[in-house]
C-alpha cells in the first residue's frame, strides 16, 4: 500500500522513502488500521530526524527506538528490526515534501497536547546518548515550529528530558551514559 493511497491520491512514487517505511510497517502489522500505521510512520520519521540531526544514529538512540517499538502490540522482533533498518536507510533520505506530509498528517491525527507528548518523546531521544547536541536541539525547534508547539513548551520538555536522564544516571550510580558514543 503506497503512502498516497491513504491520502486518497494516486501520484506514482513521489514519496519513496515514506512508502518504504509504510510498506515495512504494513508487513509487520498486517491487521492494524491504516491510521495507526500512518501514526507510527510519522513518529518514526520524526525520531529519525532527531536521531540523525547530528549526522549519526548512535547505538543508544537505536536501542531507545527498539524499546519504544517493542511496546507496540503485535510488532514482532523481526518487525522492530525491519523498522530500524528503514530508520538507518530510508528515513535519513526523507525529503522536504515527505516531511511536510508527515507534519500535516500528525497535525490531523493529534491534538496540541498529544503533539507535545510526541515532542517529549523526541526530546528524550535527543539526550539518550548523553546530551542534546546543538543540531538535535535545532531539529527539535524546527519540529516544534511545524507542529505549532511554543518554544516555552519545547524548553520545558527538553529540561524534563535532561533531568530525567540525569536522575536515571544517578540511580545507576555511574556518570557514563549507557551506549554513549
Amino acid at each position: 500500500m503506497g503512502l498516497l493511497s491513504w491520502l486518497g491520491l494516486k501520484r506514482g512514487d513521489d514519496f519513496p522513502n515514506l512508502d518504504t517505511l509504510i510498506k515495512e510497517l504494513r508487513k509487520a502489522l498486517p491487521d492494524d488500521e491504516s491510521v495507526f500505521i500512518r501514526y507510527i510512520a510519522v513518529v518514526v520519521v520524526l525520531i529519525g530526524r532527531v536521531a540523525w540531526a547530528d549526522g549519526k544514529l548512535s547505538s543508544a538512540e537505536e536501542q531507545s527506538l527498539r524499546e519504544l517499538l517493542a511496546h507496540i502490540d503485535g510488532l514482532s522482533p523481526s518487525g522492530v528490526e525491519a523498522v530500524c533498518g528503514v530508520l538507518r536507510g530510508q528515513v535519513p533520505q526523507v525529503n522536504e515534501e515527505e516531511l511536510e506530509l508527515c507534519y500535516r498528517e500528525l497535525k490531523s491525527l493529534c491534538d496540541a497536547g498529544e503533539r507535545v507528548e510526541i515532542l517529549r518523546l523526541l526530546a528524550k531521544l535527543a539526550v539518550v546518548d548523553g546530551h542534546s547536541s546543538t543540531a538535535e536541539h535545532a531539529e527539535l525547534e524546527a519540529i516544534a515550529a511545524e507542529l505549532g508547539i511554543s518554544l516555552a513548551d519545547l524548553a520545558t520538555v527538553e529540561h524534563e528530558a535532561a533531568s530525567e536522564k540525569r536522575a536515571l544516571e544517578a540511580g545507576r550510580g555511574d556518570g557514563d551514559p549507557a551506549g554513549s558514543g
